[in-house]
């Protein structure tokens, strides 16, 4: 019967793949099964949980795509359900030991890569032991090594270090959110004390139904202590039982809490205050008022502030529209809990930063109120410097300051401090390392500051650190982030990014087919050296080995179009190929370009009312400023001062703006202050507006300041 059973399940889970949504629910929903029957069904089956049991399945799938198929890793991702490539590169390398691209193109069939799961953490074991019992001197070292978790200095390391793992749910309902931020909530209240030093949430879920053993996730998260436990809601009772551990598995303290759901939060605060004792860390008198604090006395209202918690830092339109729904509820329940003011604010910002949402004033609205209820949320102060930058940058300094004092534990307060002094007018790349390095240390397993640290190294110098670093750490990067680091650090070590080519050339010799390197030789023709013949003669050849890839056939197009092939482009762009295989909204970007390179202002208008382009700043200004309208283009950077999507775009794209209307002083303005953001340097230079400018000293300049070859030298 349980066979018959999870062999349904299994069917089920296998043609819903490709749902990202597709969890406990939806295959109650298909079983025509209860959750917590299903979950029971399920544990009984394989002895895993739902979502385990879901999540391997797509990884099994995926690593029989990757051996069968020529798709890449980052198309395999979300084949099988996966919403981001960088999150399924980390889940696959955790899962099978190995990088989905380093699994590709080694000779591993399907049936050894179980075995070399198990193989990986036994061989890192016996290395590291190794190394252990050579000499004291390396002992030292590596345990430093560890603690750190990262390769730069480790004056910010705190001697109390804690991980928190998400509390299991035990729960007849399936309520994993519940137990998530409880234990989030928990770590919450540690990360405000200044004596510890707390890993981020983000980094510690990650071993949600890890098999491994304490003393090996201490040194991953590199951390002296371990909180887990377990969480039993049954109405309005609950069970939580917590323990203490440390790195070598020697248990520290444990309790059992039976009480009513109204007791909750007085229980996650002595949770956190039995660990503080337990530690010896003596606390003062601001620090015992926030742990024994109570957020808000409404229990509803607490409820549905853990519902909307951003699992994994979620920067979705969908989830971060369901937080602010879900806590203005709790507002409206409870007036004074400032956490919720303070989600609202914090979504509102993030839709505006990444959604080209006008939510600006919103933020600011909310952030203020959290300040009127409660001035010492941390979280507020975050939001308020964020809102300040570009407008006041001494007032979003102070208001970073103000953020981390209250809670110096919080690694996204530090990787938006990093931005800061990456972002401002005159960039400090020491401190912008100097806080990568700290939030590195609180959230080592984090999507969110893996790339930012990479680049903050490579700026920095730190050459074998940032190699290091990305060796250790692959399973953060998809492959194409992997090849670009890379390739900025020959570009770095050389102050020369044209050395990037013959080791690109070097690659293509040993695999002569491979559409990748043609098409990374078309990008680096076009972006370095700004020869669009030689671009298009490489991503024709990447076109020709497999014209059915999407990322040969809209790249070769556009390239067709920057080089003024525009019969070609436009026979290519009707062919029955390109209308099957390129995303409709991808074949009308082209046609944009296609109109606008041309100078069919109308018609390039026309395509730009499409509905996937209304709030696209760059096709709004360009079309507009190529039509001569100014005043439209004004409003235009009136309503979206920052542009929209990645905010370190904007200032390229101000560039190209300027360029087109012929504003040499705003242009070069704009020019001077792209650096240390090597996407939009080459970018901008493969750019065909900046055509007319590239032999004046100032264009040549910002070639020089960016590594870039300069014509006559």
């Amino acid at each position: 019967m349980s066979k018959s059973f999870i062999d349904e399940a299994r069917s089920i889970v296998i043609d819903k793949m490709a749902d990202e949504n597709f969890g406990v629910r939806e295959l109650a929903s298909s079983l025509k099964l209860s959750s917590s029957q299903t979950l029971r069904k399920v544990k009984a089956a394989t002895g895993k949980s739902v979502n385990q049991y879901i999540r391997e399945l797509r990884l099994e799938k995926a690593a029989e795509l990757l051996k069968k198929t020529d798709f890449t890793a980052a198309e395999i991702a979300y084949q099988v359900g996966f919403n981001s490539a960088s999150y399924f590169n980390k889940t696959f390398s955790k899962y099978y030991g190995i990088a989905p691209g380093e699994y590709k193109t080694k000779n591993i069939d399907l049936s050894e890569l179980t075995a070399h799961k198990h193989e990986a953490g036994s061989r890192n074991f016996s290395l590291t032991k190794k190394f252990i019992y050579t000499t004291a001197i390396i002992l030292i070292v590596i345990i430093g090594y560890f603690l750190n978790n990262n390769f730069t200095s480790n004056k910010y390391q705190i001697p109390n270090s804690i991980a928190v793992l998400p509390f299991k749910d035990f729960s007849p309902e399936d309520n994993q959110w519940f137990s998530d931020g409880i234990s989030d909530n928990i770590l919450h209240s540690l990360a405000q004390m200044k004596d510890i030093s707390v890993i981020s949430f983000t980094s510690s879920s990650t071993y949600r139904d890890s098999d491994k053993k304490i003393p090996e996730i201490a040194n991953e998260l590199g951390v002296s202590y371990i909180l887990e436990g377990s969480i039993t809601r049954l109405d309005d009772k609950i069970k939580i039982i917590a323990q203490l551990i440390d790195a070598n598995d020697q248990h520290v303290w444990s309790k059992e809490y039976n009480e009513n759901f109204d007791d909750l939060i007085t229980i996650q605060n002595n949770v956190a205050q039995e660990v503080m004792k337990q530690l010896e860390i003596t606390l003062n008198s601001e620090e015992e008022m926030t742990l024994a604090k109570f957020p808000t006395e409404n229990m509803e209202a607490y409820n549905l502030f853990l519902k909307g918690r951003l699992v994994d830092n979620s920067r979705s339109s969908e989830d971060l529209l369901q937080n602010i729904e879900l806590n203005k509820q709790a507002i409206a329940l409870d007036s004074t809990f400032s956490e919720a003011y303070a989600e609202v604010a914090n979504s509102y910002w993030l839709l505006s930063r990444f959604h080209a949402f006008d939510g600006i004033d919103l933020a600011q609205k909310y952030a203020d109120s959290t300040l009127t209820v409660n001035p010492n949320t941390y979280r507020a102060w975050s939001v308020k410097a964020g809102l300040s930058q570009y407008n006041d940058w001494d007032k979003a300094d102070e208001y970073y300051k103000k953020a981390l004092a209250l809670n110096p534990n919080d690694a996204l307060t530090h990787i938006e401090y990093a931005f800061y002094f990456h972002l401002r007018p005159n960039p400090n790349i020491k401190k912008f390392l100097e806080h990568l390095t700290i939030s590195q240390q609180l959230d080592p397993i984090s999507w969110l500051q893996a790339g930012s640290y990479m680049r903050a190294l490579i700026y920095n110098n730190k050459f074998k650190e940032a190699e290091a670093f990305l060796e250790k750490n692959k399973f953060q990067f998809d492959d194409v982030q992997i090849r670009f680091h890379e390739y900025q650090i020959i570009a770095y070590k050389n102050k020369d990014w044209t050395k990037v080519i013959p080791y690109l050339e070097t690659q293509l010799k040993k695999y002569p087919d491979s559409i990748l390197y043609y098409g990374e030789l078309a990008y680096a023709s076009n972006a370095i050296l700004n020869d669009d013949s030689a671009a298009v003669a490489y991503m024709r050849k990447s076109y020709q080995i497999d014209s059915s890839a999407v990322f040969s056939l809209v790249p070769y197009v556009n390239m067709l179009i920057e080089d003024k092939k525009y019969e070609e482009a436009h026979k290519l762009m009707q062919s029955k190929n390109y209308k099957t295989v390129v995303p409709k909204p991808f074949q009308l970007q082209a046609l944009w370009y296609y109109y606008y390179l041309k100078g069919d202002s109308e018609k390039a208008l026309e395509i730009s009312k499409h509905t996937p382009f209304t709030n696209d700043y760059l096709i709004q200004v360009l079309t507009q400023a190529q039509l001569g309208n100014r005043k439209k283009v004004d409003s235009i950077n009136k309503k979206y001062p920052r542009g929209t999507g990645v905010l370190l775009a904007w200032r390229a794209n101000r560039a190209i703006l300027h360029a087109v209307l012929k504003d040499r002083d705003s242009m070069y303005y704009y020019l001077e202050h792209v650096k240390f953001d090597d996407n939009n340097t080459l970018r901008v230079n493969g750019r065909s507006e900046f055509d007319p400018y590239r032999n004046e000293e100032r264009y040549k300049a910002f070639l020089r300041m960016n590594y870039l070859p300069v014509t006559e030298e």
